[in-house]
């Protein structure tokens, strides 16, 4: 990942119109879903199959990670000052290339836990291609820009799924 302050890489033209237009989405049917098992006992919800206790502990899982990620990610790229247009690899970015994509949306799918419906997988799917294709819009911009430094992250790095490599000394 780039820092966007530096002016290196740019996000999809529409990047901030889909999160929000997802997370809204994502929300409403949740919550629309959640509150209509519990008035009338009629959704899509799977509470039924598996016990509290057993959601509890994805969800939180989930929440912690996604806050972790969301909070060590924005650091990195707004906290400090970046003047030099440089691939960021190190922290959470030396884990998967799209942190704070990943943080939101382990974000819902923690929410997904605490009450899951099948509507909400549905649109958390979705969410989860929308994001996929913004990041790959934004990776080949950066393959413009940063050439063989940027396709060594990819081999490098992970997109999505944060693998843990012990490097050798």
């Amino acid at each position: 990942m780039i820092s966007i302050s530096s002016g290196l890489g740019s996000e999809h033209p529409l990047c901030d119109k889909i999160q929000l237009i997802m997370i809204i989405l994502f929300f409403v049917v949740w919550g629309i879903d959640t509150i209509s098992f519990f008035i009338f006992g009629y959704s899509t919800v799977l509470v039924g199959l598996i016990s509290l206790p057993m959601l509890l502990l994805p969800a939180s899982v989930f929440l912690g990670l996604s806050l972790y990620l969301i909070a060590k990610s924005h650091n990195v790229v707004f906290g400090g000052t970046n003047d030099n247009r440089k691939l960021l690899d190190s922290g959470v970015y030396a884990w998967v290339r799209h942190p704070m994509y990943l943080g939101t949306l382990l974000f819902c799918l923690g929410f997904f836990f605490l009450s899951p419906s099948l509507i909400s997988l549905g649109i958390w799917i979705a969410f989860f291609i929308i994001y996929d294709k913004m990041a790959t819009y934004e990776e080949n911009d950066l393959v413009k820009i940063l050439g063989k430094d940027y396709k060594s992250y990819q081999n490098r790095v992970s997109k999505w799924l944060p693998i843990m490599r012990i490097r050798s000394k």
